[in-house]
């Protein structure tokens, strides 16, 4: 098997594995994901490492689901950026939402931001956060993706900008279930690792962005 195929049957059987945990279990830890995420972010800004805007996904099928979260973050002031995704290049542009009902079904029939009503953000944008889904992750920050590239391409982006802006790149944290936590993920060169993941259990990862806090 060669190292396509490998990623394919990993994703394969991470899909199922996620599809194959009940909803009232998905609802809860996704519950307390978001909770744990608030909880970080709470920390931050009283460390003085402010956090003024958040970069979320809009939760797709069984993907842990970012509801509590985004509207916490509207409740308390926090911008929330969601990405909708250009097929032709398989990019991500940012827009600003500030309600459900500016998103439209879009690429792959996930919610996206409706660019009649949602505000796109400037292309120089970086978000003070990043929040991530994926199929499986590993201690070590390995991230089984969909296979579409468009966070390995976002994340290039980002750090080009940061680079030419003399700025320290966001933290980039994926949320998902205990569950989806393995021994490793099959990782290519361009493959982007995430500085933490956070699950029901807690933070697994590095400790650069004070995730050892916890």
């Amino acid at each position: 098997m060669n190292r396509t195929e490998l990623k394919q049957a990993a994703r394969l059987a991470a899909k199922e594995l996620r599809d194959g945990l009940s909803e009232n279990s998905r609802m809860a830890w996704a519950d307390t994901v978001c909770q744990l995420a608030v909880d970080w972010i709470r920390r931050r800004n009283d460390r003085g490492l402010p956090i003024t805007n958040v970069m979320a996904y809009v939760p797709f099928r069984s993907e842990l689901d970012t509801t509590l979260l985004i509207e916490w973050c509207w409740r308390t002031g926090l911008s929330v950026v969601v990405p909708r995704v250009v097929r032709g290049d398989r990019s991500m542009e940012l827009y600003t939402i500030e309600a459900w009902d500016e998103l439209a079904p879009g690429a792959y029939g996930i919610r996206e931001p409706d660019p009649v009503t949602a505000r796109r953000c400037k292309a120089s944008y970086v978000p003070d956060v990043v929040f991530v889904p994926g199929l499986a992750f590993d201690r070590s920050g390995g991230r089984l993706g969909y296979g579409g590239g468009y966070y390995d391409r976002f994340r290039d982006r980002l750090e080009a900008l940061t680079r030419q802006a003399g700025a320290a790149m966001p933290p980039w944290i994926a949320l998902g279930y205990g569950a989806q936590l393995v021994d490793e993920v099959p990782m290519d060169a361009h493959d982007v690792r995430v500085d933490a993941v956070l699950t029901e259990r807690g933070f697994t990862g590095g400790t650069q962005h004070g995730f050892d806090a916890f």
